[in-house]
């Protein structure tokens, strides 16, 4: 599943370079197919330990008894608990994750789909690498402690010890082989921290039945302690901190006991973090044997009288390249722990009410875009890493053929005469600007109205000279104009390439929000989020719940007792009414037989419902013809009176 190279091609790349061929004892192709079996088994006999809330349309057929629930893996919504659990669990993933952008796992499959049918491929690869490690997360989830910490434990030393394996089988010690070596490491060392995790559940839920004075663990709170602080601020009044004292502190980090990341921004992070290390990995790994490439292609095609300059272009391009990896990979990290920050902002705000996120799509779309958001941001961030490590590439280039190379060629007042001229025209542009404010602030607008007020006002004063300094300024305006659209040009290509990977902002212009798909999760992730977690709404429930449980407790069994005859003799007497009186039926509002506690045959339904009829036809009759049936009906006495 996890090859010991970025892809399963790198790795062969590398082993055939080598002068001994070596051929590997474990085909992992084989065994990511063959763990299939296991993960099913594991998964159907964690879903038979499942109790089922409610009752299907199958419990009647097929005996069950409640068994065969569902398995949730992971709670993505309003989870606390076992964050870093989880988060773990994920890491092991992450290398798998990565591999499906290779289009790695797709090749495992043997036939060749058309090009129409590639997407439902990757779809078949991506379902397959979910259910190999389902178990991961059903273990970690499961009510069963122990079949699921026993379980997970033995699951998770198996994908070890066969990872590990690979990992060091038929590798050198070489410069292109530790990169491969070090590819693994992060999703090694999370399914190591799951190898310790189940043990010590397992170990935990052990002692806990040995010693039943001790409470074991429950289930996870409808209202979390964090938002129980949140509510008791609200009502108090939130503490101030010192800004003067916590000044750095809070430029770094500030710990808010009200709010506390879920599960889904917790295992979202791991995953882009290792991802991200893959990248880079795979960055350094790729670019020396790509310049080899071209140097080579180079020698071919160029004549012999430049080559030697041509090798020393490409040597330059890949020093630069090289140099340009870190500023993006150090970019990168930072958006990662700026994604947090930013999600705990917009968060709070939502339950303060004073956030400006909206969307005016449908429900549906908006619970199906946070479905998207975990596996949409990794995507986005490794976008947002390429097209950042390009744009350091650019600004290295263009520092080193600028500035660096003519210095050493001995033209550096050249260079230095060429940028005087380029920052004094940029000076003049920016002076006319300031000049055109000052102007305004000072003879084109009235004074202020209230000598208090922080700024004039916007009414025009000395109207002719505001009308000629509007005409001179409006053929420089022009040409000042064509420049600062070439600047708007450049800073929005940069900064769009600067800010692809923070899919918190949007890249279109307002208005156009809708249309980025990537700002459509995150607003989609939020609301979601949102209304499952305000403390509100939580705690209003909770208290609902509480009232409920409480009453049940009070309740005395003697009025329990008296309720079920009370209910019994009110079923009696409906019975006794229905049988003397079969027309009533056809009043009554009618069930499903299936659903009734005491389902009676459609074929006697049907032959008490014709009696009725019967009985009212013949009434009808007799009442017509003027018979004295009622003189008849009083003779017969009160036996046969209801």
């Amino acid at each position: 599943m996890m090859e010991s190279a970025p892809t399963s091609r790198l790795a062969n790349e590398t082993t055939h370079s080598s002068a001994d061929t070596c051929l590997k004892s474990i085909r992992m192709d084989l065994f990511v197919h063959f763990s299939l079996i296991p993960a099913v088994m594991i998964t159907l006999l964690l879903s038979y330990v499942q109790r089922r809330t409610s009752l299907l349309k199958t419990t009647d057929k097929l005996p069950l008894s409640k068994k065969f629930g569902i398995v949730v893996p992971v709670n993505f919504i309003s989870s606390y608990s076992n964050r870093w659990s989880y988060g773990a669990a994920c890491g092991a993933t992450a290398t798998t994750v990565f591999l499906l952008f290779f289009d790695e796992y797709s090749n495992y499959f043997n036939f060749n789909a058309p090009p129409w049918a590639k997407a439902l491929v990757y779809l078949l690869s991506a379902l397959e690498v979910a259910m190999d490690y389902y178990p991961f997360f059903a273990c970690l989830s499961t009510g069963n402690r122990i079949l699921g910490s026993s379980l997970g434990f033995c699951y998770a030393v198996c994908w070890f010890c066969v990872q590990l394996a690979d990992m060091f089988e038929c590798q050198k010690i070489t410069h292109a082989s530790v990169i491969l070596l070090l590819t693994p490491v992060p999703s090694l060392v999370c399914c190591l921290f799951l190898i310790g995790r189940f043990l010590h559940i397992l170990v935990e839920t052990i002692l806990a039945l040995r010693r039943p004075e001790e409470k074991q663990e429950q289930e996870e709170p409808l209202l979390p302690k964090h938002l129980t602080y949140y509510l008791k601020y609200l009502l108090k009044g939130f503490p101030e901190i010192d800004t003067k004292r916590f000044w750095l502190k809070q430029k770094i980090y500030t710990f808010d006991p009200c709010f506390k990341f879920p599960t889904r921004i917790i295992v979202t992070a791991v995953l882009c973090l290792i991802c991200l290390y893959n990248f880079f990995l795979v960055d350094l790994f790729v670019s020396p044997k790509a310049v080899k490439g071209l140097e080579h292609m180079a020698l071919i095609t160029v004549n012999l009288s430049y080559a030697n300059q041509t090798i020393w272009v490409l040597h330059l391009l890949k020093d630069s390249w090289f140099y340009a990896t870190f500023p993006a990979a150090f970019t990168s990290v930072v958006y990662i722990l700026h994604l947090l920050s930013c999600y705990r902002k917009q968060m709070i705000k939502l339950y303060k009410g004073t956030s400006d996120v909206s969307s005016r799509s449908k429900p549906p779309v908006i619970l199906a875009a946070s479905i998207r958001y975990t596996g949409n941001q990794i995507a986005y961030l490794l976008w947002g890493y390429f097209l950042l490590h390009i744009l350091f590439f650019l600004i290295s280039l263009m520092i080193t053929f600028w500035f660096i190379i003519p210095v050493q060629e001995g033209n550096g007042l050249i260079i230095l005469q060429g940028l005087g001229y380029t920052v004094l025209g940029i000076v003049i542009m920016v002076g006319v600007i300031v000049i055109q404010i000052l102007a305004s602030q000072f003879f084109f607008l009235q004074d202020k109205i209230n000598p208090k007020d922080k700024s004039k006002p916007l009414a025009i004063n000395n109207r002719r000279a505001f009308q000629n300094f509007s005409y001179f300024f409006m053929f420089y305006s022009a040409i000042l104009g064509f420049g600062a659209c070439l600047i708007r040009i450049l800073l929005n290509v940069f900064l769009g390439s600067w800010l692809l990977a923070r899919i918190d902002r949007p890249l279109f212009p307002r208005g156009y929000e809708g249309a980025d798909i990537g700002y459509s999760t995150w607003i989609g992730m939020l609301l979601v989020d949102f209304h499952h977690t305000n403390p509100v709404a939580l705690s209003f429930c909770h208290l609902l719940l509480h009232d409920l449980s409480t009453s049940k407790k009070q309740t005395s069994p003697d009025v329990l007792h008296e309720c079920k005859k009370k209910h019994r003799r009110t079923k009696w007497h409906l019975a006794y009414t229905l049988i003397n009186n079969p027309v009533l039926i056809l009043s009554r509002k009618q069930r499903d037989c299936s659903s009734s506690s005491l389902p009676l045959r459609q074929e006697m339904l049907d032959r008490i419902r014709i009696s009725a009829v019967h009985s009212r036809c013949h009434k009808q009759a007799l009442a017509d013809k003027g018979t004295k049936a009622p003189t008849r009906r009083d003779s017969l006495g009160d036996g046969d009176q209801i």
